[in-house]
């Protein structure tokens, strides 16, 4: 009877277990292929342009279909699966480029800072179950260390004769280096006066150095020999000059107005920018320009203004250029400045990214191979092959004084 009893309750309580085990019902994930399909398109690449990185190549643009945003942040979710694919990256390889433009069919990049000969372009949705790629692409090497100088040795000013010989005053010893296009570096037998804060090679092949003084010098880059080409009037200090194509050298300072040097070298006084400090002058295509910093309380600011030359080294009316005053660049100091054959502008600062390029005609602006250049441009030059010069060198923050030879893929009108 005891049996019996034990059978029953035993039987009974598998069948409530049973029953309770039947009727759970358990939540977990489905399998994702039971899953319905989403309507999300995926992004192709069909083109990139250029066809590679050159020297020359600021930016590059990916071409396709389906962008649907290579810097949004957002991402559209159904139940399932995204309905909406947002692109957060812009790889050529495993490293990421700056994005600058983008549309449902073309992203615009910055170069990236990267040499090879084959990489593989990739448009990375936000989430990388699908990612468009191309390739192979190639990209050039544009920047190189140049001339081997020591190391934490600051430097002045760089200049480029006419068969791209390179000069490089040392800012302590005030020592002048001369670096052959074969990369031979000499030292030339004499020194500055003082440490240089510009310098131009003249009509007649020498060197011409203005040193914030009212004393301009002279370098013989056969012999190394140092001396005295003019002294201008008291209270004429200047920093920075060019030549025109007659030979006349134009030259200017702090509160020290432009001053006009004929080649007989009488001394002009222009009565310009007397209240202003100079920060550069260059002459291209029939025109002085000048980079000025106003005197306070004076608009703009920071700014590029022209002048057209006359006969006998008589000047134009003022007119502005370009003004800086609203730009990142407002607070930094203009190191140098040139022009490439087309007009383009190109602005040397001492700014973690140096070299501004600016259109004239239309005053767009970028900066030259962002995050590639080293930063705190001191001084450069361009030379008459397709290659800028620059010195990179800072004392606060701290930043190590190097000349790095910089491939532009273009000439310089200079």
């Amino acid at each position: 009877m005891k049996a019996q009893r034990f059978f029953i309750i035993a039987l009974l309580m598998i069948v409530s277990l049973a029953t309770l085990i039947l009727g759970c019902k358990y939540d977990v994930a489905e399998p994702q292929w039971d899953k319905p399909n989403g309507t999300t398109t995926a992004a192709t690449i069909s083109s990139v342009e250029p066809a590679q990185a050159a020297p020359g190549v600021n930016t590059i643009t990916i071409r396709g279909t389906n962008f649907t945003g290579a810097i949004d942040t957002s991402v559209v979710h159904n139940e399932y699966i995204d309905t909406t694919y947002t692109y957060n990256g812009v790889y050529f390889d495993n490293l990421q480029a700056e994005v600058i433009e983008y549309s449902s069919t073309s992203i615009k990049v910055r170069r990236p800072n990267l040499v090879t000969d084959f990489c593989t372009v990739k448009v990375v949705p936000s989430r990388a179950s699908v990612v468009a790629r191309f390739g192979p692409y190639k990209i050039s090497s544009v920047v190189e260390r140049y001339g081997s100088f020591l190391d934490n040795v600051a430097l002045s000013v760089v200049a480029v004769d006419n068969t791209e010989n390179l000069y490089v005053v040392v800012t302590g010893s005030r020592s002048i280096y001369k670096v052959t296009p074969a990369g031979q570096k000499t030292l030339l037998g004499g020194v500055a006066t003082r440490a240089p804060t510009d310098v131009r090679v003249g009509p007649d092949g020498r060197l011409y150095m203005t040193g914030n003084n009212r004393s301009i010098d002279v370098v013989d880059p056969s012999t190394g020999q140092v001396k005295t080409w003019t002294q201008l009037p008291s209270g004429r200090v200047v920093k920075f000059g060019d030549f025109d194509a007659t030979g006349y050298f134009y030259t200017g300072g702090t509160r020290s107005q432009l001053v006009v040097v004929a080649p007989n070298l009488t001394a002009t006084s222009t009565g310009l920018y007397a209240a202003d400090d100079i920060l550069g002058v260059r002459v291209y295509n029939g025109y002085l320009y000048l980079a000025v910093k106003a005197a306070a309380g004076q608009t703009p600011s920071l700014a590029i203004w022209r002048h057209s030359i006359g006969a006998n080294g008589t000047l134009g009316a003022k007119q502005l250029v370009l003004n800086l005053d609203a730009t990142e660049f407002a607070s930094r100091a203009i190191r140098a400045f040139s022009f490439s054959t087309s007009g383009i502008l190109y602005i040397g600062t001492d700014s973690p990214n140096p070299i501004l390029i600016v259109d004239p005609t239309t005053l767009n602006m970028d900066i030259l191979y962002k995050g590639i250049l080293a930063p705190y441009c001191k001084q450069f030059c361009w030379g008459k092959a397709n290659y800028l010069y620059m010195i990179s060198g800072n004392t606060s923050p701290a930043q190590e004084w190097i000349v790095y030879r910089v491939d532009m893929g273009i000439t310089s009108g200079q």
